[in-house]
């Protein structure tokens, strides 16, 4: 099956480094296939014989922690599920730079959007699917006070990725 693989803080700010080139030659030997990656901050795609996505993102960071020696977060998705939630995004017209999706496993707090809606300023706009938590920062999410609040508010680990990269990895799929 083809699964997109998500780490959560590699590369990002002198942090969790992770060469993205023997990260795939571990991963092919640990018996994934067809593995590419995009840019350096952890976005995988890669055939695995597995079913449930909870299995591929431990399967991942386990070969990543037995090769690295730290064990990064990971949310798995399947092709359809990524495409699904491109598809649904709520935002028409939007920079694609700008333009966030946070991916999770698992149930969000009901009260979510509301806990995040006051930190929605300049123009920013959110809302929330089953899978991941669409956003809007037209001055950036560097600049946002959005970010440092989403896995608080949902209860959960979320990672990030804008719609550049989202239909980047839709094309590597």
């Amino acid at each position: 099956m083809r699964w997109i693989v998500l780490l959560r803080a590699v590369n990002v700010g002198g942090t969790g480094k992770l060469p993205m080139a023997p990260l795939r030659a571990a991963l092919t030997e640990a018996g994934a296939a067809n593995v590419a990656s995009y840019i350096q901050s952890g976005n995988l795609v890669l055939d695995l014989d597995r079913e449930d996505p909870q299995a591929v993102a431990d399967w991942t960071c386990e070969v990543i922690a037995a090769h690295v020696g730290f064990r990064p977060e990971a949310v798995a998705l399947s092709l359809a599920e990524l495409r699904a939630a491109r598809e649904a995004l709520p935002f028409a017209g939007t920079d694609p730079k700008m333009t966030h999706l946070g991916f999770f496993r698992g149930t969000p707090a009901q009260e979510a959007p509301d806990r995040l809606v006051p930190f929605c300023t300049q123009g920013e706009e959110l809302a929330l699917g089953p899978l991941c938590l669409w956003m809007y920062t037209p001055k950036g999410i560097g600049r946002s006070k959005l970010a440092g609040k989403i896995d608080g508010a949902l209860g959960l680990p979320v990672t990030l990725r804008n719609l550049n990269t989202v239909e980047a990895l839709l094309a590597l799929g």
